[in-house]
Parts: C-alpha cells; sequence; structure tokens
C-alpha cells in the first residue's frame, strides 16, 4: 500500500510551539540550516515537521552595521542629488537577502498576496528585518 505524503503550512505560533528540544538536525546547504520533529496531530496520527533556518551571512551583516554606523552620522539624502536641487534619488535603506525577504513565515510573501499596498514598508520596520538595514532614519510607520 502506497500512501501520499500531504505538505501543511504551520502558522508562526504552531511552529513556535514546538519545544527546541523536540527539533533534530538533518542537514544544510549554502544557504539553510535544515531540521525536522515528530509531532503528534490534533487527529492523533504522527507527522513529520521540517523546518529550514536561514544562515545570516555574517559577512553581510559586518557591512550593513558599517554602513548603518557611517550613515547615521549623516542627513538622510546628504551628497544626494536633492542637496543640488535636484530631484529626490533613490536611498539604499537596506541590503537584505532574497530568502530573508521572501521568507513564508517572517518575509512579505503573505501580505504581498493578499494584496497589500504596504508590504514592504511593514517587512522594513519589523524587527526580523533590522539586522539587515543600512539606514535607521526615514523608515516611517
Amino acid at each position: 500500500m502506497t500512501s501520499r505524503l500531504d505538505e501543511i503550512q504551520l502558522t508562526a505560533e504552531e511552529g513556535n510551539s514546538i519545544p527546541d528540544s523536540s527539533w533534530r538536525y538533518v542537514g544544510e546547504n549554502e544557504d539553510y540550516w535544515h531540521y525536522e520533529a515528530d509531532v503528534t496531530l490534533p487527529s492523533g496520527l504522527p507527522a513529520i515537521v521540517r523546518r529550514k533556518t536561514y544562515k545570516d551571512s555574517a559577512a553581510l551583516l559586518s557591512v550593513n552595521e558599517e554602513l548603518r554606523k557611517a550613515n547615521s552620522e549623516r542627513r538622510y539624502t546628504s551628497g544626494m542629488g536633492s542637496d543640488k536641487d535636484g530631484n529626490m534619488p533613490m536611498v539604499h535603506t537596506a541590503s537584505i537577502p532574497l530568502a530573508v525577504y521572501y521568507d513564508p513565515v517572517h518575509g512579505i510573501a503573505k501580505r504581498q498576496a493578499a494584496g497589500d499596498r504596504d508590504h514592504l514598508r511593514w517587512f522594513l520596520n519589523s524587527e526580523y528585518a533590522k539586522p539587515f538595514l543600512v539606514r535607521e532614519k526615514g523608515l516611517r510607520k
């Protein structure tokens, strides 16, 4: 008898309710660590939950921290076209890996899919995105 494996997406609360001691390391690739945990579904059936965790790039976070320190002493558009009576330019605000940006739990995927037009501002103001910001000034809620 063959059985079909169904995949379901857990909410952040459901995923966080699984104790850290339940997760076992399965493997990793260039961007993620992979873990599994054995759980019992509300129906009483056993199941395996999989989790992948993004490996924060130490080099990227280090560069972002240096840029954040340098930018904290300057006006938001210092040295840009607006100083010379030009148009307001695009300003480098964050360096975010796509794996973090599109993370199904913390990223913008759900809000963007729901039609939220302000999903980028919401994401940049979240605690999850804070290490990837290169400017703290100028982000308004």
